[in-house]
């Protein structure tokens, strides 16, 4: 028997596939493999050889032998009877071949669409080059309107230079492009989302979108708001935040403080009243815990206890909390009664100066009592107040002072109803909640500082949360000071907002783009 011919010497810097749609990856480093990508361009490469079982007279295991063309490897076979020598996997590239087919078709179809496009009626014309439907806000009665306006035709040219126009004005739009149909070097370096002529259009309707930094690097309207996709423009995607915070070099913008954002439940960065360490600058003295969890706090006067929902109100598109009010929310529990013998007189509430008028006006007030209460002798019935006030305070200026600066949790032995002996003060004296300073001997009042959002850089919706108990993200039962911003952490709200929690957390569900005056420094 003949023995085998030698394999031919392998040369893989001689590595040519005419015939074949797809080369190895390596060829143009002179490194090619010998199989070579499969049909469908995928790579063949595994290993060396394929090792051989060998099995000599009187054994029962074997061994694997090395079957590698042009000589046996120095370290063999593994056990398992795997080749040592692995070779690592590449990307095929078409050939010319390949290459010669793709250009061909592209000059092919490329000239079949300029003769429909050319040789095409108008209207026809106008469907076969539109990628879609146009959507209702660019389409209806009002923008109509705004085309009037703003001197935009009312067709493909108020957003498109050529729209609507013939071959000739299509092609000169074409050859005055930037860059040119021939600026290979200027295409090749084209970046996605890069500011376009179509953006001077939208400008002139939507004058004043600015972008929510002024370091931002400039983005084409066209990337984030995509038209021709139906009745309805597509909505801004992750991925088109992600475009920008997701990568470090756009975010430095001259900076060094960046953070690059992907997810909220990863890598968004902590809200900033934790960061910083803000605190509430209301001077109001507010004590959550007490209100809550005090065992002093009466009942409403439905009998209920005294809860987050009785305060915090949403307003009428369930969007965010109406202001707390004193005359809506407080004097059901803060009476402002100065007198204890004399419920029926309240001191107004709101200004410093109103409550000072009407201290010095107390005679008259007790006459006015005594009138509606229908007293025999009024003028005998004002002495006698007048006559308690000052055996209490010994004069109208201390009855002022303890109005305005008094701190006091207890009123005076009396008797008020059925309750008698010491009782806590209905009305303690306006420092008690309030900061409260002497100008010049007159008494003034800071007044309190409620801001209606905390997190203006976000948009919140309580409506959407109404299932959600609000102490499950306001910790409101520990706190007892002011200056404690009962906001919940990133965690809180991750623990819906991600994936794992199963609601929607994308950058649009909370941000809101166009608003520099939410996101001005």
């Amino acid at each position: 028997m003949s023995e085998q011919l030698p394999a031919p010497r392998f040369d893989a810097q001689q590595y040519a596939r005419p015939n074949q749609n797809w080369i190895c990856g390596r060829a143009c480093e002179g490194n090619a493999c010998r199989q070579g990508p499969d049909t469908k361009g995928r790579c063949c490469a595994t290993a060396e050889c394929k090792p051989l079982l060998k099995i000599n007279p009187g054994e029962t295991k074997g061994r694997w032998v090395c079957t590698r063309t042009g000589g046996e490897c120095e370290s063999g076979p593994l056990p398992d009877g795997t080749c040592c020598r692995p070779i690592a996997k590449c990307s095929p590239v078409p050939t010319l071949r390949v290459w010669r087919g793709r250009v061909t078709f592209a000059i092919i179809a490329a000239a079949c669409a300029v003769l429909l496009v050319v040789l095409g009626n108008p209207p026809w014309r106008n469907n076969f080059i539109s990628p879609g439907v146009v959507s209702n806000p660019h389409s209806g009665s009002v923008f109509a309107l705004l085309a009037t306006t703003n001197h935009l035709n009312q067709n493909c040219g108020a957003c498109h230079v050529a729209g609507n126009s013939g071959p000739n004005q299509m092609l000169h739009a074409a050859l005055r492009a930037q860059p040119g149909i021939l600026d290979f070097k200027q295409l090749a370096c084209a970046r996605a989302a890069e500011p376009t002529a179509m953006d001077a259009a939208c400008l002139k309707c939507h004058a004043g979108k600015n972008f929510h930094q002024p370091t931002a690097p400039l983005v084409s309207c066209t990337f984030c708001h995509a038209e021709h996709h139906g009745k309805m423009m597509a909505a801004t995607t992750e991925a088109n935040c992600i475009f920008c915070h997701g990568e470090l070099a756009k975010m430095a913008c001259g900076s060094n403080q960046v953070q690059v954002i992907h997810h909220f439940a990863t890598d968004h960065p902590q809200f900033r009243f934790i960061t910083e360490k803000l605190s509430d600058p209301d001077t109001l003295k507010f004590n959550h815990a007490l209100h809550l969890t005090g065992a002093t706090i009466p009942r409403l006067p439905g009998g209920e206890s005294l809860d987050c929902a009785f305060c915090h109100q949403p307003n009428a598109a369930g969007e965010f909390m109406k202001p707390v009010a004193f005359e809506k929310n407080c004097r059901v529990c803060h009476a402002l009664q100065f007198d204890p013998e004399t419920p029926q007189l309240q001191l107004p509430h709101g200004s410093a100066e109103f409550v000072s008028a009407y201290l010095r006006s107390l005679p008259k007030q007790y006459l006015v009592l005594a009138t509606q209460q229908k007293v025999v002798d009024a003028n005998e019935f004002v002495q006698q107040k007048l006559a308690g006030l000052r055996a209490q305070f010994g004069s109208g200026d201390e009855l002022e002072k303890r109005i305005f600066l008094s701190t006091a949790t207890a009123g005076p032995a009396t008797q008020i109803g059925t309750v008698s002996g010491a009782t806590r003060s209905l009305f303690p004296g306006c420092a008690y909640c309030h900061a409260v300073k002497l100008v010049a001997g007159v008494p003034q009042i800071t007044s309190p500082v409620m801001p209606e959002r905390w997190l203006a850089h976000a948009k919140f919706n309580h409506a959407k949360h109404t299932s959600v108990a609000c102490a499950q993200c306001h910790d409101v039962v520990h706190s007892r000071a002011t200056a404690d911003i009962l906001l919940p952490p990133k965690e809180t709200c991750a623990t819906c907002h991600s994936p794992r929690g199963g609601v929607v957390d994308a950058c649009t569900e909370c941000h809101t783009y166009h608003t520099p005056q939410l996101f001005s420094p």
